[in-house]
Order: structure tokens, then sequence, then C-alpha cells
């Protein structure tokens, strides 16, 4: 059903032409030369564009400053853009059915091609996960109610929310002071958020939005965007959250659900996720997002880097606070997740990833934190074949730099509500006083702690919801 829906409806990414006439193009390192601002078009444009597209019958799903996401049947975007968009199945991807978006031939707008310095086919995003995921197909119907807490006997190598989260955070004190988030706006851009007795036991304000009309906001397909939303309101318990869906099982669309995310206006945005094969495009997006004041995170990866060859890209835009992995054991020692990524970005000279660290667990399955998820969707399907929960009782064991960055967030939510940054985007030095210490250990990509702190493997170390000073 997924395929037939997106063959009668494509998508496209359109960048409009700058006012200066400075473009990125395929070069993202362009924004360490240069202001965010030199790449913006001249006012009215985006309105412009939109305003045309709509009139020729396409739908407008999302836009900001820098660009606009726009979906039509694929006759109808060959009419207006020169060649049809269709999906089509990614053969790399091994154990689950993956489509992206390919176009028939280059993309040009005949509709104020003046004003447009090129059209581009969106890639595809993967949320990131300890294991590849399991065969795709239908979520399956739970065979009993979903309970609000977990089918499982208490294991002290887990992490079990909210408790833990409060307790590794620090931010028990901060809770008992009314610092629990309230009044701060958090967007996570990631596969949906199911309605789950977990969230309403605790009484979560939670709202979905979807990134495209294609997608439904009452399921998620493959349950992560649940599973994180948890997590990062265990934290920051009353921030008031919405969850823009940028995915379905097969499909995936993080342009144009960042996009989405931009155009609420929210204090932080939580991105879980890397794109298939690079995406110029959306590191503007990121920088700009960052220069109109929101704190955006985005996860290190779990093996995956930003390699310019590399099928699996993380996101390291310049301005983003990049969140690595740091296991906590039972006896509270700290080392780097062997699970989480580390690296010297290939896109832009000189970053070091991560610039900080989220709870993470360890190899080969990364089993550590307790998460509610929508029942029988892919991830509890896939990860019930080793962490001891059934494939559809909506509970799951998994853990990676994906619920790093959701615990991240969650902090980061609370420094916004006690007036850290005053209004513009957080940075790396603001919570670098609230990172604990991490010195042993090694990541997934090599690196070493070394004994010292801040190191290449975890940055600044754990972050937490108190200055370590």
């Amino acid at each position: 059903m997924e395929l037939a829906r997106f063959e009668r409806c494509g998508v496209v990414t359109v960048v409009p032409r700058s006012a200066t006439g400075l473009a990125l193009g395929d070069d993202p390192a362009l924004l360490l030369r240069h202001r965010v601002a030199e790449f913006l078009p001249a006012p009215g444009t985006v309105d412009r564009l939109a305003g045309a597209y709509a009139r020729e019958g396409l739908r407008v799903e999302a836009r900001t400053e820098v660009g606009l996401t726009v979906s039509g049947d694929p006759t109808l975007l060959a009419e207006v853009f020169g060649h049809p968009v269709r999906p089509v199945r990614n053969k790399y991807i091994r154990g689950t059915v993956r489509y992206e978006f390919a176009a028939a031939g280059p993309l040009r707008s005949r509709l104020h091609a003046d004003l447009v310095e090129e059209v581009r086919v969106p890639r595809a995003g993967f949320e990131l996960s300890a294991r590849a995921p399991a065969p795709g197909g239908a979520a399956a119907t739970p065979a009993a109610p979903v309970g609000a807490t977990p089918p499982l006997a208490h294991d002290a190598r887990y992490l079990w929310l909210p408790q833990d989260a409060v307790r590794v955070a620090g931010a028990g004190r901060p809770h008992a002071a009314g610092i629990r988030g309230g009044g701060v706006r958090v967007v996570m851009v990631d596969t949906g958020l199911y309605d789950h007795p977990h969230h309403r036991a605790h009484g979560y304000r939670t709202t979905v939005v979807p990134a495209l009309s294609a997608l439904d906001p009452a399921v998620d397909e493959r349950g992560h965007g649940t599973a994180m939303s948890a997590l990062l309101l265990a934290v920051a318990p009353e921030a008031a959250l919405t969850m823009v869906k940028m995915a379905c099982e097969s499909f995936s669309f993080p342009v144009a659900a960042f996009q989405r995310a931009v155009e609420l206006a929210p204090d932080v945005i939580s991105c879980s996720w890397g794109t298939l094969r690079a995406e110029p495009h959306l590191h503007l997006e990121v920088a700009n997002a960052v220069r109109r004041g929101i704190t955006v995170l985005f996860a290190a990866g779990n093996g995956s880097t930003d390699r310019r060859t590399a099928m699996f890209q993380s996101v390291a835009t310049p301005g983003a606070i990049t969140v690595g992995g740091v296991h906590v054991g039972p006896d509270g020692r700290r080392r780097a997740a062997d699970l989480a990524s580390s690296y010297r970005s290939d896109v832009f000279p000189g970053r070091r990833v991560p610039d900080l660290s989220g709870p993470c667990g360890m190899l080969p399955n990364g089993d550590y934190v307790v998460f509610p998820t929508q029942p029988g969707c892919m991830f509890d399907r896939r990860n019930s074949a080793y962490d001891g929960t059934a494939p559809d009782d909506g509970w799951l064991v998994s853990s990676g730099t994906s619920g790093a960055t959701a615990y991240a967030a969650g902090v980061v939510a609370l420094a916004v509500q006690q007036g850290i940054g005053k209004g513009r985007a957080l940075t790396t030095a603001d919570l670098a006083d609230a990172c604990l210490p991490v010195t042993e250990g090694r990541t997934t990509t090599g690196d070493d702690c070394g004994g010292v702190c801040p190191n290449e493997a975890v940055g600044h170390g754990l972050l937490t919801a108190s200055p370590t000073a």
C-alpha cells in the first residue's frame, strides 16, 4: 500500500536562487566561509514560488526561508519540472524494503525559472539502531492490551523510564525545583508517535504533525519515534513536544520533515537519524535553523560517519550539537560506548564529532533502555528476537546514539527553561560545564578516550542537567 501511495505522489525539493547569487550546490563546506544569510533568496521569493506551484495543482508540503518541498502526481511534476519523479527500491539495504525517489532526467522549474537555483530529488533518511531492520511487512495486531509498564522483570543492567533517565541526568533536583521543561517547545523529527499508555500515564503533552500529507500521523510504523520521545520526556516531562513524522515503514523524508520542524518555530529540534547518501541542502536548512535561534541536535551515528562516499550519512552541520554515546553501568562506571560513532568530518574540515554524549548501550545489540513503542511495529518485531519482549507487546530494549540524542534534547530543554542562551541557539560551550568526564572506552569507529576528557571519543563527556563545577 505504501508503494502504491507514493507511486501516485512524487516529491521534490526546490531551492530558490539567493539574493547574492551564492549557491551551496554540492559543497556544504561553503557554510564555513560564508554567512547563512548570503544563501537566502530575496524577500517574497518563497511566497511567489509557493503560490505558483499551488496554482498548478501541486501541494507545498513544507517551506522555509531557504527551500520548499513540493509533491504531486508524477505527470504533473513532469509538466512543471520536466520529468516524472517516482519511487525506486534501494537495492543496497538488506533485510528490509526501503524506497527512494528518482527522476527520469534533470529537473528544472518551468515556473519562475529565474527564481530557482535547482530542483532536487530528496534523499531518504534512516533511523539509528544497533542492528539492521528485520524484513518488512504489515504491523502485527497486538494479542493483548498494551500496558503502561514494561512486561519484563527488573534488570539492573537496563535503564528504566523515566526514573533511570532522571538519575543518569542528575535531573531530580532540577525537577524538584520546577525545572521540568515547562514552556519549552521541542520538536522531534522522527518516525512518528503512537498514543502509548506509558505516555498517557505520565501526563506527557504531545502532538504529531506529518512531514507530508501522504503520511498518517496516527501511526508509527517503525516505532522508533515513539521510543525516542519517551526518553526525551523522561528528562523534560513538561516540555511541549511535537513529533514531525518523517517516515512510514518503507519511505522517509528527512528534508521535508526538518523544514516542517522549522516552520513550527520551536526552541529545540531533536534528530536521531541520518540520510541515505549525501543531502547537501539539509545542511543549509540546519544552519539556517541555528541562525534563527533554534538549538538543533543530531546523533553522531552507530558506525556511520559523513564520509562522502558512504551510503549511511551522519549529519555534522556546524552549529548543530552532535551527540555521541556513553555507557553507564550499574555501578556508575562511565565509558565510551563501543556502539557509537566518533569521527573527523569529511564534509566540514576541522569539525570533530561528537560534541558531547548521552547514554548509549554496547555492542552487539545495544540492549540498554527499556522503551515503549507501537505494538507490532517494525522495531517491536525486530528486537523481540533478542531482547526478551514479545513482537507485539509495545515494548523493546534497545539504544544507540538515537537515544543519546533524545536524552540530550531533554537536558537542553531544561537549560532553555532556565534561560541559558537567552533566545539564541545553545552551543556546546553553554553545556560543557554540565558534562561528566569520560576517560575510558573506545568507540566503534576507533577513537579511544585515552584517560582524558574532553576527548575525540565522547567530546566533552556525558551531558547532565547540573553543572559539574
